[in-house]
C-alpha cells in the first residue's frame, strides 16, 4: 500500500536526519521538516519555510488569561487527492518536545490511546483543543472560525518529539482534544495526558486519527487523509461547514500564493493544489505566511513519478 511505503521511507529519513541534530524543540523540528522535504521523489511533497503566528482568544481554566495570546501552530499540514474526486484535509501542528521517558508507546490494545503525560503550554493547548474564535495578531491574517468552525477537532494537533536512548528519538502526534490536563494545574506551564480513548474515530461522516503512537504510524494516516479537518466543497454536513470550508480554501490559496510570489517557487505541486481551491472568500497577501507542508497521495500521480526516477 501507497501509504505504507510513504510511512516507512518517512521514518527511515526521520532516523537519519534527527540523530544529527540536537535535542531541542526547533532542531528536531527543523529535522522532521527535512525528513519530509528528502521524499519529494517519487512522492509529491512541497515544504515551504514559514514564520510562527500569534492569535489572540478568551482563555479558559485557572491558568487562562482572560485576553491570552500565543502561537497558533508552528505548522500547516495539507494532504490531498484529486481522484477520483477532489478531497483535502487540514490541520494545525504544534511541536513540543518532552524531556520525559515515553516507553511503550506503540504496545498494548492497538485501538486505544496509552497513558502517557508530558509537560506543555497549556494556553496553546487550550486553544487547539477547546477551538475557541480567535483575532489573528498581525502580520499574521486568518479567519477568526479558523479553529471553531472545524468539523473535525484535528484541525489543531499536537506533535511531540522524545528521547527513546541516548542518540534515538522518538515522535507522537495527538489530536489536541485528545489529552487533558493533569489535577488543577495554577500556571500555564504544567503537564498534560492522555485521555482515555481510542486512537480513530467516526466523526460527521469522516474518519479521523485521533493519535499515533510513532511517525511511522503518523505518516501513514497523513497520506492515507485521516488528519485533520476535510476542506474540499463536497458531502459538506449543513451549511455551516459549506462557509467555514469556502473560507478555508480561499485563506489557503492566499497562503500559497504569498509563498510563491515571495521565494519565486514555481512549484507545480503548489499550482495543482491551486486549482482545486476553489473560493470566493478573500484573504490578504501575507508578507509573514505560515510554514507550509503539502502532500499529494494520489496513486497515478505517484506512479508517474516513480517511472521518472527509475529512468
Amino acid at each position: 500500500m501507497q501509504s505504507k511505503l510513504f510511512a516507512r521511507a518517512l521514518e527511515i529519513a526521520w532516523r537519519s536526519e534527527s540523530e544529527k541534530s540536537n535535542f531541542s524543540e526547533v532542531q528536531q523540528f527543523r529535522a522532521l521538516m527535512r525528513s519530509f522535504s528528502s521524499l519529494s521523489q517519487p512522492f509529491r511533497i512541497e515544504e515551504f519555510h514559514g514564520m510562527k503566528h500569534q492569535v489572540v482568544f478568551n482563555g479558559q481554566g485557572s491558568w487562562g488569561r482572560p485576553s491570552a495570546r500565543c502561537e497558533i501552530s508552528d505548522l500547516l499540514i495539507i494532504s490531498y487527492r484529486k481522484f477520483p474526486q477532489f478531497q483535502a484535509r487540514a490541520t494545525l501542528l504544534q511541536a513540543k518536545k518532552s524531556n520525559e521517558k515515553h516507553p511503550s508507546l506503540c504496545s498494548g490494545l492497538s485501538y486505544s490511546i496509552p497513558y502517557t503525560d508530558f509537560k506543555a503550554n497549556l494556553e496553546q493547548w487550550d486553544l487547539l483543543s477547546r477551538r475557541p474564535n480567535v483575532l489573528p495578531f498581525p502580520p499574521f491574517d486568518c479567519h477568526p472560525e479558523i479553529l471553531s468552525g472545524a468539523i473535525l477537532p484535528s484541525i489543531g494537533s499536537l506533535g511531540v518529539f522524545h528521547r527513546i536512548s541516548a542518540k534515538d528519538y522518538g515522535f507522537f502526534y495527538m489530536s489536541a482534544d485528545s489529552a487533558e490536563p493533569m489535577s488543577s494545574p495554577k500556571g500555564k506551564h504544567a503537564k498534560l495526558k492522555t485521555k482515555s480513548s481510542n486512537r480513530y474515530r467516526m466523526l460527521n461522516g469522516y474518519r479521523e486519527c485521533t493519535y499515533a503512537c510513532c511517525l511511522l504510524v503518523f505518516g501513514e494516516a497523513l497520506y492515507d487523509l485521516e488528519i485533520g479537518t476535510p476542506i474540499e466543497s463536497q458531502n459538506c454536513i449543513n451549511e455551516k461547514d459549506e462557509r467555514y470550508r469556502n473560507i478555508f480554501r480561499g485563506w489557503l490559496r492566499t497562503v500559497i500564493y504569498s509563498h510563491l510570489e515571495m521565494t519565486e517557487n514555481d512549484s507545480q505541486l503548489a499550482r495543482d493544489l491551486l486549482g482545486q481551491l476553489e473560493s470566493d472568500y478573500e484573504s490578504r497577501f501575507m508578507s509573514e505566511p505560515p510554514a507550509l507542508l503539502l502532500i499529494n497521495s494520489d496513486e497515478l500521480e505517484f506512479n508517474k513519478a516513480l517511472q521518472r526516477t527509475n529512468r
